[in-house]
């Protein structure tokens, strides 16, 4: 629905939406904005050129018939206007039908505003899927420094088992040359 206040667009708001509206290449000039728009053909080209995957153009025609220009509307309406946040009501279409002064300014505005805030939100989704991305190769990254410490600490453990075995092994021997040096001390007398 159209938030109506009692304030028209200043002059400048005005002039910086028809230039927005400029920007746009259009499929048939404009001479009077609210009639060039009453059909709803330039303003599904409008959401088109910003927003393409949210207008199908073979979905209007340009229409001289009110019944024609109504159903341009009822599905910009349902089918657009809906997806980006906000809805006109019938008389708000009925205005833009009949080319009513200040209506198609009004509807643009509202139009602009919720492009930009779309556009917003999709270039943050990205980023955002992009610092996931980020984390998740930051993470893989950090698990395999994790798995390489782990390997090279348990090639330390084997080669640290390694010298226990030996240094048992050693201590075994020797344990061993100083019985057999005890049973050869006793046997020669000497008692300790």
């Amino acid at each position: 629905m159209i938030k109506r206040d009692n304030s028209s667009l200043i002059e400048d708001e005005l002039n910086e939406l028809y230039t927005w509206v400029d920007s746009v290449p259009l499929s048939r000039s404009k001479t009077k904005i609210a009639k060039d728009f009453a059909d709803g053909v330039l303003m599904a080209e409008v959401v088109h050129h910003f927003l393409p995957k949210q207008v199908e153009l073979q979905n209007y025609r340009e229409a001289t018939s009110h019944q024609s220009k109504l159903s341009n509307w009822n599905t910009l309406n349902t089918k657009v206007f809906q997806n980006l946040g906000f809805q006109l009501t019938q008389n708000d279409i009925e205005q833009l039908i009949s080319a009513q002064n200040g209506a198609i300014e009004r509807v643009l505005k509202i139009l602009k505003l919720k492009i930009l805030n779309y556009q917003d939100i999709e270039t943050v989704e990205p980023q955002k899927s992009s610092a996931t991305n980020i984390s998740i190769n930051n993470n893989q990254s950090t698990i395999q420094d994790l798995e390489q410490k782990i390997t090279d600490q348990q090639d330390i453990i084997a080669i640290l088992e390694l010298k226990i075995n030996k240094l048992q092994q050693l201590v075994k021997l020797k344990d061993n040359k100083i019985q057999a040096f005890s049973s050869k001390l006793q046997e020669l007398g000497f008692r300790f």
